[in-house]
């Protein structure tokens, strides 16, 4: 029957459908070298996503991001065995997070050194990061000191031993900078005090 009507219509019938061939052939040979062309995704590891983050430009928003950003930070030195370069880069993320108050506190060398055997040390006891509760935005503590805006927030940090569990609960507190960043100023052991964890 196909042939019977491409004999009525005549040649041009005939080479409609060529073209017609010809550039479905095409686009199947473009599209299968595309996908062969395409760069594959590239893996990073959980250091290279953290190092990656420009906080020039992406720095975090609010009190609640800033310590779940520092809490990625602390999950690479805890966790996944960075080299000297990747904690040196680490460290300085963590840093950029501090308040100028406690950056002044000690020399970057010194931290680095304390860093490094707190990390040792932390291996050596073979304890592992397994959790980490951070309180929710609505958790957060406004709070005027010294005409500086001010906030405190809580964190839950569950570490696995050969023994069992243990908790160690902290309370962050923060202080905007001059140009309105939330600014890690210290922390200091949490008192017990039940409220909304994610």
């Amino acid at each position: 029957m196909a042939g019977r009507f491409l004999m009525r219509k005549g040649p041009k019938s005939a080479a409609v459908l060529a073209v017609m061939v010809i550039t479905v052939f095409a686009l199947y040979y473009y599209l299968v070298n595309k996908v062969e062309r395409s760069d594959p995704e590239v893996e990073t590891s959980a250091v290279e996503d953290v190092l990656l983050k420009n906080l020039e430009t992406d720095y975090p928003a609010t009190v609640r991001e800033v310590i779940k950003y520092y809490n990625e930070i602390m999950s690479c030195y805890y966790g996944e065995n960075p080299t000297d370069e990747e904690l040196k880069k680490l460290a300085d993320k963590a840093m950029e997070l501090y308040d100028a108050e406690l950056v002044d506190y000690q020399s970057e060398e010194m931290y680095i050194e304390d860093l490094k055997a707190e990390i040792a040390a932390f291996a050596a006891s073979d304890t592992v990061l397994s959790h980490v509760a951070l309180s929710s935005s609505t958790a957060v503590d406004y709070y005027t000191y010294n005409g500086r805006e001010c906030a405190q927030i809580r964190c839950i940090y569950t570490m696995r031993q050969k023994t069992g569990l243990m908790t160690i609960k902290e309370v962050y507190v923060l202080r905007k900078d001059d140009s309105g960043r939330w600014k890690i100023l210290g922390w200091t052991p949490a008192e017990d005090k039940t409220e909304a964890m994610e």
